[in-house]
């Protein structure tokens, strides 16, 4: 670590980020999954039911439904041809990783979308210098088995 940036301003502006979720996010329910380190050797044969998740019930998300600027999305590493692409921030607590989802209430969502659960499928780290500040997530419809 080189100390151009001190500490401290970094932890000021992850408050920043999480200040601008609480404000302007919506409420969502978080599942952040606990077990896929014990599930990695046997990946090919996981179903989703072996997946166990820890949920995390009144958190906040800032979602974009729609990025029409294309410029934008090469800019955090999204190339999107045929899909529209969901982008979300979270907090900085819980840590969000991928094959986590989240739950909206129904009233959020666009009505292209026919589902409430979202999967993060995507991680774009932005504004790196000897720390983390915020991350931008990927976000796609959950799908469901159909039984």
């Amino acid at each position: 670590m080189s100390g151009i940036i001190p500490p401290r301003l970094i932890q000021v502006v992850q408050t920043f980020n999480d200040f601008g979720v609480d404000t302007y996010g919506i409420e969502c329910t978080l599942y952040v999954p606990t077990n896929l380190t014990a599930l990695e050797p046997n990946d090919i044969y996981t179903a989703p039911a072996d997946i166990l998740y820890k949920q995390y019930e009144f958190q906040k998300v800032w979602i974009t439904w729609f990025v029409p600027d294309l410029h934008r999305l090469r800019k955090l590493g999204v190339f999107a041809e045929n899909e529209t692409p969901i982008l979300a921030r979270f907090k900085n607590f819980p840590e969000v990783i991928i094959q986590s989802y989240i739950k909206v209430e129904s009233k959020y969502i666009p009505d292209s979308f026919d589902t409430d659960e979202f999967e993060v499928v995507d991680v774009m780290m932005k504004n790196m210098y000897d720390h983390e500040v915020y991350r931008t997530y990927k976000l796609a419809p959950r799908r469901k088995k159909n039984v």
